[in-house]
């Protein structure tokens, strides 16, 4: 139970020191707070907290040295469907008050989106290439390669994962999470349709429609389905709708103390959930994790109103750079441990562990803050440039 608890102390520090760090790197990168009227901090902020979640997985449950490795998994699956809702309530909320645009709306999420990730495979792939020792690819090595740019859409052979392995086994450890981002695109496609659609009643009866129609309902309760992660992208929606349309017996949770209230309420669930009776891994794919998730998130959504909230600039700075250090992070992590492991006898002790995690993020967050400002913000500016005649 102790090492399990070391786990979130571990990824809460180096959070910490994540937020020295950018801070102190920002003003040579360049990289400054947004502050145009549409910003929100609190949400931003989120998007930093999420990605650090997943880290923080990442950093331990593939490497970490707690038998059970519950809060890791945890980690990783609180960061997602946060991640999840947060697609949900910023697109949701587009076409609810008229700002969504069919016509630059898929350009602008190729733009945000595609850049960074097609350097990003592209580093791994060729680091791959050159540790097996620069082979001539086969035509089998060569279509396994272009499948890994499909956004985790691309048929998996012989691999493990969402992703192919090309010139060395287990690239899953390095790539896997871009398995994400098939379900991004996967509502991205729906958007059309929600916007025609207009009313959140509407949209409920959609989302209805599609979990009937290409999943299990039956197998909601079993761990098994992907349905928990249409309905993150429904609560998320969900929560535009309590913001904008309260009602007497919901407007005590935009209070400062009713949020915060909630707020603690669901993170004490969350952990009794997680570790009452025998310590055991909960899959993510079950409604209890989004139930005890969404209050977390709406906490973020209400601090939207509180402007003295998340207002110390290197949270909204992780949050800015949070899609590069997604991406990176994995891989960063795999090599590291590599590089670590030379150096240590005991590869699981307490100091190994503390120092090989100190290392990953460290590089983590500088190379996001390298390919935010060189790779993807060139591509956001771009996107919103407006045509003129």
């Amino acid at each position: 139970m102790l090492h399990e608890a070391f786990y979130l102390l571990l990824i809460v520090i180096l959070y910490f020191l994540g937020c020295l760090l950018i801070s102190t790197l920002s003003k040579r990168v360049m990289i400054e707070k947004p502050v145009s009227s549409a910003y929100s901090g609190s949400l931003e902020a989120l998007r930093g907290f999420a990605a650090f979640l997943v880290f923080g997985a990442h950093s331990t449950m593939y490497f970490g040295f707690a038998p059970k490795q519950v809060i890791a998994a945890a980690m990783g699956e609180v960061g997602i469907l946060l991640f999840f809702m947060l697609t949900g309530h910023l697109f949701w909320s587009q076409i609810r008050e008229g700002r969504y645009n069919a016509a630059t709306f898929f350009k602008k999420r190729i733009f945000r989106l595609l850049p960074i990730m097609l350097v990003f495979i592209t580093t791994i792939m060729l680091l791959d290439w050159i540790t097996a020792g620069l082979p001539i690819p086969t035509g089998r090595q060569l279509l396994a390669l272009v499948r890994n740019y499909g956004f985790g859409f691309g048929t998996v052979v012989n691999s493990t994962g969402n992703v192919n392995d090309v010139f060395s086994k287990d690239i899953f450890l390095r790539i896997n999470n871009i398995w994400t981002l098939r379900w991004e695109w996967l509502f991205y496609l729906t958007v059309p349709l929600l916007a025609t659609l207009k009313k959140f009643s509407n949209a409920t009866v959609f989302t209805a429609f599609l979990i009937i129609l290409f999943m299990d309902p039956f197998q909601l309760m079993n761990g098994v389905t992907d349905i928990v992660f249409v309905m993150a992208f429904w609560f998320g929606a969900y929560s535009y709708e309590l913001e904008k349309n309260r009602s007497e017996w919901t407007s005590w949770l935009f209070t400062r103390t009713g949020s915060s209230i909630v707020l603690w309420c669901s993170v004490a669930g969350l952990f009794y959930y997680l570790l009452h009776g025998e310590l055991v891994q909960k899959n993510v794919r079950v409604p209890i994790m989004i139930l005890l998730v969404f209050p977390i998130f709406l906490y973020f959504v209400i601090s939207k109103s509180f402007l003295n909230r998340f207002t110390w600039s290197p949270m909204q700075l992780i949050g800015k750079v949070s899609y590069s250090f997604y991406l990176w992070h994995l891989a960063i992590n795999f090599y590291v441990m590599r590089a670590m492991s030379k150096l240590f006898v005991q590869q699981q002790s307490l100091w190994a562990f503390i120092s090989t995690c100190s290392v990953m993020m460290i590089i983590s967050i500088t190379v996001s803050m390298l390919t935010y400002r060189f790779i993807e913000e060139p591509f956001l500016k771009q996107s919103h440039v407006k045509k003129t005649n």
